[in-house]
């Protein structure tokens, strides 16, 4: 069984790697569940719908140029690619898949959470509008 630590997922959003400034990240995938009960059934039968997922993605801020603000605020209002690897550094494999999906950027936080002498960071969850698709074989 291979175990490893969740301290190295790599995160690109378009083409712009932004695992530098990720601090933690979410992908939580599901499908709709359609009711398909029919007369003379003793218990409730489903089929699986649509899927529908989410991302969230907890983010150093950070403006320059190139950066995760910069790219998040030119992709806002649209779709952008996104590409995700669970151990960023080695290998894509059956043990180290990507994920490749499209997220829609519905939200931002150009302003993020923290007080005085706190870094500047935000929490964004982001509506995945295409399947999610994970390969051992696309490099990230």
């Amino acid at each position: 069984m291979a175990i490893y630590l969740n301290n190295n997922v790599g995160l690109k959003i378009n083409t712009v790697d932004c695992s530098s400034w990720i601090t933690g990240v979410t992908l939580n995938q599901s499908f709709d569940e359609l009711e398909i009960t029919a007369m003379g059934d003793t218990a409730h039968k489903f089929v699986k719908g649509l899927e529908a997922a989410t991302l969230t993605v907890d983010f150093i801020n950070d403006w320059a140029a190139a950066q995760v603000c910069t790219t998040l605020q030119t992709a806002y209002g649209t779709t952008a690619a996104v590409s995700m690897i669970v151990v960023k550094g080695t290998a894509v494999s059956a043990t180290n898949p990507t994920y490749q999906f499209s997220i829609l950027v519905n939200n931002l936080t150009p302003v993020g959470s923290g007080g005085v002498g706190d870094v500047a960071s935000s929490s964004i969850t982001f509506t995945v509008n295409t399947a999610v698709t994970k390969s051992d074989a696309v490099a990230f």
